[in-house]
């Protein structure tokens, strides 16, 4: 490949001499003569590259299809068309993981390891940072509001509100445990299905997972985590694959902010609390910290002296 580039980078250099010389002929019949002929130089060399062009096309053609032809031996493997892109209390605020995975889809890969790490689960706030119950309360409703688009009016109706399955980052603690049956059994198969039948009829959360985990079983990838009481928790890797970060269900979401932006970081902006939450918690995007800061009263407040100051 690289030799024809070069072939054509000298061809195309060639015929720009050839027409500037051309262009500098005083006689005028010499030099539309000389034109002539570099034009037909340039149709030439524009119908080889069309051709090219054509034949490079097939190429791409066929290896696209090879590619998908080995993507489908793998089950649950996004094709190429279709790439783009439980609540504690406040005097138990961490609860530390022991027990390994029995079954993850780390397992996939060889090189994988377990972290053991302290997984942050956040405890429920009814009261904090100079904040009282029915402010709290009043809080919580508003975020969760602001959060599903006024779907849930309080954060009451959170128990029969499902969020769409295709939002990857706010899920129900009945989908969460959907997604850790599917994780615990991708690497086995189960209920008669063997690994690949099992991946092909997940291939919809396989792709959906993506782009938070592009390779499942590795240093991103999706994994369990249990605590010594049998409660299993979904969990991803860290950036830096060095410990396991939480998924964390819709309920959960506001007690996570509410202990990183105001209890551990007295308010302080969405940058700083969005580099806590990335530490600790696999699903918190900057949606959902802007629709918090944006409930936060104490926030409101401080924008409402500021415009007035």
């Amino acid at each position: 490949v690289a030799g024809v580039e070069e072939d054509f980078s000298t061809s195309l250099e060639r015929l720009r001499n050839e027409v500037q010389q051309a262009k500098a002929i005083p006689e005028e019949s010499a030099r539309e003569t000389a034109l002539l002929s570099a034009l037909k130089n340039c149709r030439k060399c524009l119908e080889d590259a069309e051709e090219a062009k054509v034949i490079a096309t097939r190429r791409v053609t066929a290896a696209k299809e090879v590619y998908e032809n080995a993507a489908q031996a793998l089950s649950g493997y996004t094709p190429l068309n279709s790439r783009v892109a439980g609540i504690g209390n406040s005097s138990n605020k961490r609860a530390k993981i022991e027990k390994m995975p029995r079954v993850s889809v780390a397992q996939l890969a060889e090189d994988a390891s377990y972290p053991t790490n302290t997984l942050y689960l956040p405890p429920r706030y009814t009261q904090g940072g100079s904040m009282d119950e029915g402010l709290v309360s009043n809080f919580r409703d508003s975020f969760y509001r602001q959060l599903t688009g006024g779907a849930v009016q309080s954060a009451a109706d959170l128990d029969g509100f499902v969020p769409p399955p295709t939002n990857a980052n706010l899920k129900s603690k009945a989908q969460l445990k959907e997604w850790i049956y599917i994780a615990e059994h991708w690497a086995t198969g189960v209920d008669g299905l063997d690994a690949g039948q099992f991946r092909a009829k997940h291939k919809t959360w396989y792709s959906r997972m993506k782009p938070v985990t592009y390779k499942l079983g590795r240093r991103t990838g999706i994994h369990i985590r249990e605590t010594d009481d049998g409660t299993k928790y979904l969990c991803r890797h860290s950036k830096d694959g060095s410990k396991s970060i939480i998924y964390l269900e819709i309920g959960q979401v506001f007690d996570a902010l509410f202990e990183m932006h105001v209890m551990e970081l007295g308010h302080r902006g969405r940058d700083a609390t969005k580099n806590l939450a990335d530490e600790r918690y696999a699903n918190l995007p900057d949606a959902q910290i802007r629709a918090f800061l944006d409930a936060c009263p104490a926030c409101a407040a401080r924008r409402t002296a500021r415009a007035f100051s």
